[in-house]
């Protein structure tokens, strides 16, 4: 499980302006950097709410990760023997409920229930 958290601050923090990015210690520079390149600043700047903003940042974030997991020729292996499932969640702390989404398939198979999208890298072959 790609886990995600409501008020994450890794999230938050690498939507901050590249410059601040910058004054950060290099490893935390490099990660902060990774996670801002696949956040779409440009849908993100429309949300105003920021409960909303937070959700889709983190779940964008985890989305991201999910489909790099995916293009690892090992652990897509695992997931093809059904010896590995790969999916992602969100965790609303306030409430405690996880969202899980983006589950990776070798199948065309429909996402397991609770699952709001299916990730399958074999239909981008």
């Amino acid at each position: 499980v790609v886990l995600g958290h409501e008020m994450c601050g890794a999230v938050k923090a690498a939507q901050l302006p590249q410059e601040k990015l910058e004054q950060e210690p290099s490893e935390l520079e490099q990660a902060l950097k990774n996670i801002k390149a696949g956040l779409d600043a440009g849908s993100l700047q429309h949300i105003l709410d920021p409960r909303a903003l937070d959700r889709e940042a983190v779940t964008t974030n985890v989305k991201q990760q999910v489909e790099r997991l995916a293009r690892d020729k090992r652990i897509m292996g695992k997931v093809r023997r059904r010896e590995l499932l790969v999916v992602g969640g969100f965790y609303e702390i306030s409430s405690g409920i996880v969202d899980f989404f983006h589950e990776i398939t070798s199948t065309n198979s429909l996402p397991s229930p609770g699952v709001q999208g299916c990730y399958n890298p074999d239909a981008a072959k």
